[in-house]
């Protein structure tokens, strides 16, 4: 069979719509954080940038970028006038300054990305930026056009005997100017790189598209008699732009998704992209005079319509749904689960990715009542009724109730458990079944407050004018531990409100060399068994009519092993005042003093001799350590690295490796925009060594 060459043009560009189908895709994957350093290792960078050549390419079949091909090309002067090697260079140095002009907006919106960037978590803007797509994606279906002068396109268009400058300089103008279909997809993808805030990501992304908007230039500024057997420009170049629409709504659903319920992306942008294709693969009239092209639309949008039907397939997550607790619980002859759960907690989230996604168990719990309270604000009324009412220590917690609404109370499950141990508790719920002698992995019981406060001094008297140290004293049972001003990839750091006499000022608290508590693929940090935490205090230089001072404390803090329990408490302290004429002045007890020099010896201070560089990109921030020259023995060092500001990684997927004289720190980004500078703390220590030395560090990233 002999194809024409509009049916051989129209199999091309069939072919370049398809590859493209899959860019909200790789866009939004690349966008989205990934929730594990195995997702990082799957993205892929290089097809993310292939799809934006795609839709570069794309953007030329479109009615307002189309006819431009034949004004542009009269730019470089007609073939007879010149050769094929002029011809293309003019059209590589056009299509540069169509490079130039891209390259720079991308530049601009990842510079000017970082505030758009920490804002981002906010619904209203969320919100916003999903109208801004819609709003974009009407004038793909003909609602609105962003007209140009016509005057400025006769200017472009007349250029035939412009100079190389002035070839260059219609480039860098005409796919701002004389391109209004591309208008919305460039704003689209100038909001995607403001997110990112990747300087060279932006750059990247906005030559690529250049590359694609600017490579059938390239061909027919060559080649100028090519331009004889294109196909004509018409209402089936309507169609194409359509498809770009329809790539934006569905940009738009998952923002939407985002700023209301995350799990609407998987039911939004499959309808989106059902809707498209059955539109747009037969329902759509545009092109139906061509019999090529009529077959290639209904090819078309039988394709969107698989790729509606996968995407749904693979959000839809195998687990169960949970309904929001209520005092009154459906008991329909069933037995009940309750799930106590909270944001922050890691046995929490170990259960929702490891336990509820086991199929066996999600058949099983299918079979009870399910319900779940979320504790994420542990103190507040509602959560103290609830905690108190089934007797709730801490999260995660399941409750199971028999068909009568009384707790299998031998069945409660607290922290995280594994299927093999879930399967076997619901099983014997739902036959009414005796618990086993010996139940594995049976969790222990723990007291309700498994940590206390106290509030300590470094000195026993006060001194007008001279500053001491306050410190609230964390004492856990074996093995619990609260958290580091930076808890990791979960969790909250003690918050204290103070209560001082008047005229005394209190600072930031002093932070010791934290511990890491791993449990893959999630990683916090915090401090076990015992945690003095020193505030330095400013005292007036004068205190009158006063011969004893009180000093108060009112602390919330969450402490973890196999559960989280959040605790309040409040501990106070009495100090006598001492004048300065005073001789002799009481002395603290060895052991507060010895507490307070531990914590002082641990607290980390500034380190010169260790050299950090970083170099980051849109997925990684790579930091290499340089040993100091007094340091002989490389091989015997473990090397740490703690982030101090909150949200920037996912520490679980930290890893550190040895490379040569240095060591390597790669730590997997979250997705939130980085600071100019990253402050963290240096944790150099012996192999062995149960808590080595800390240093802070300040390690400029070079943004």
């Amino acid at each position: 069979m002999n194809f024409t060459f509009k049916q051989r043009f129209l199999v091309i560009v069939g072919i370049v719509v398809l590859a493209a189908i899959c860019l909200p895709e790789t866009v939004l994957a690349d966008v989205q954080a990934a929730e594990s350093a195995d997702n990082l290792i799957k993205e892929s960078l290089l097809m993310t940038l292939a799809g934006i050549f795609l839709i570069g390419l794309m953007l030329n079949l479109t009615p307002c970028v189309y006819p431009m091909l034949a004004i542009t090309v009269s730019i470089f002067g007609q073939q007879s006038e010149t050769s094929s090697k002029s011809g293309f260079f003019r059209a590589l140095l056009y299509v540069v300054g169509i490079a130039t002009m891209y390259s720079i907006l991308g530049l601009i919106a990842a510079l000017t990305g970082g505030l758009f960037g920490s804002i981002l978590q906010s619904p209203w803007v969320l919100l916003a930026i999903s109208l801004l797509f819609f709003i974009l994606s009407l004038s793909m279906f003909g609602f609105y056009e962003l007209q140009v002068p016509s005057s400025l396109l006769n200017k472009l268009g007349g250029a035939r005997s412009a100079g190389l400058v002035g070839i260059y300089l219609s480039g860098l103008f005409v796919g701002i100017f004389a391109a209004p279909c591309v208008g919305p997809p460039v704003i689209a993808l100038l909001t995607l790189v403001g997110q990112k805030a990747d300087p060279f990501y932006g750059f990247m992304v906005f030559f690529v598209l250049s590359m694609g908007l600017g490579f059938p230039y390239l061909i027919l500024g060559t080649f100028s008699s090519l331009l004889q057997k294109l196909p004509k420009s018409g209402n089936w170049m309507l169609w194409f732009k359509k498809l770009l629409g329809i790539v934006l709504v569905a940009t738009g659903c998952f923002y939407l998704s985002l700023a209301f319920k995350p799990e609407l992306t998987f039911t939004l942008i499959p309808l989106t992209l059902l809707i498209g294709g059955l539109y747009l693969g037969f329902l759509d009239p545009v092109g139906s005079k061509s019999a090529a092209f009529r077959i290639f639309r209904y090819i078309m949008g039988a394709t969107l319509i698989f790729a509606a039907i996968y995407s749904w397939n693979i959000g839809q997550k195998p687990t169960f749904a949970w309904q929001p607790y209520s005092s009154t619980i459906n008991r329909n002859q069933k037995p009940t689960a309750i799930y106590f759960s909270a944001s922050w907690c890691i046995p929490c989230l170990e259960l929702d990715r490891k336990t509820f996604t086991d199929q066996e168990v999600i058949e099983n719990m299918q079979k009870l009542n399910r319900y779940k309270v979320d504790l994420t604000n542990y103190g507040s009324e509602e959560s103290v009724k609830l905690r108190r009412k089934y007797s709730i220590s801490g999260v995660p917690t399941l409750v199971f109730l028999d068909p009568d609404g009384i707790e299998v109370s031998h069945e409660r499950v607290v922290g995280y458990i594994p299927p093999e141990v879930m399967n076997p508790k619901i099983e014997r719920i739902l036959t009414n079944s005796p618990p086993p002698e010996v139940t594995p992995n049976q969790p222990e019981q723990v007291a309700s407050e498994p940590s206390e406060i106290s509030l300590i001094a470094d000195t026993a008297s006060i001194e007008a004018g001279k500053s001491f140290k306050l410190g609230v004293l964390f004492q856990m049972q074996k093995d619990w531990y609260v958290y580091w001003k930076n808890p990791g990839d979960s969790g909250t750091p003690p918050q204290i409100n103070w209560s001082l006499p008047e005229g005394f000022e209190i600072g930031e608290p002093e932070w010791p060399t934290p511990q890491r508590f791993d449990k893959p693929p999630f990683a916090t940090y915090g401090f076990a068994n015992l945690l003095l935490l020193a505030f330095p205090v400013s005292v007036p230089e004068k205190i009158e009519n006063l011969t004893e001072l009180e000093f108060k404390a009112e602390a919330s803090w969450l402490v973890c092993r196999e559960i989280c329990i959040g605790q309040q408490g409040e501990a106070g302290l009495i100090l006598p005042l001492t004048g300065q004429q005073t001789e002799t002045r009481p002395e603290i007890d060895a052991e507060t003093k010895a507490m307070f020099e531990q914590t002082a010896s641990s607290i980390p201070l500034p380190e010169a001799s260790w050299k950090i560089s970083a170099k980051h990109d849109s997925r990684t921030v790579t930091l290499e350590i340089i040993k100091s020259e007094e340091t002989s023995d490389s091989e015997s060092l473990q090397i740490d690295f703690y982030p101090s500001q909150q949200g920037l990684f996912r520490h679980g997927g930290i890893k550190t490796r040895p490379v040569d004289q240095s060591f390597e720190i790669i730590m997997p980004r979250s997705g939130l925009p980085l600071p100019e500078k990253l402050h963290g703390i240096l944790v150099i220590q012996n192999q062995g060594e149960s808590q080595g030395k800390g240093f802070i560090k300040v390690i400029d990233l070079n943004l």
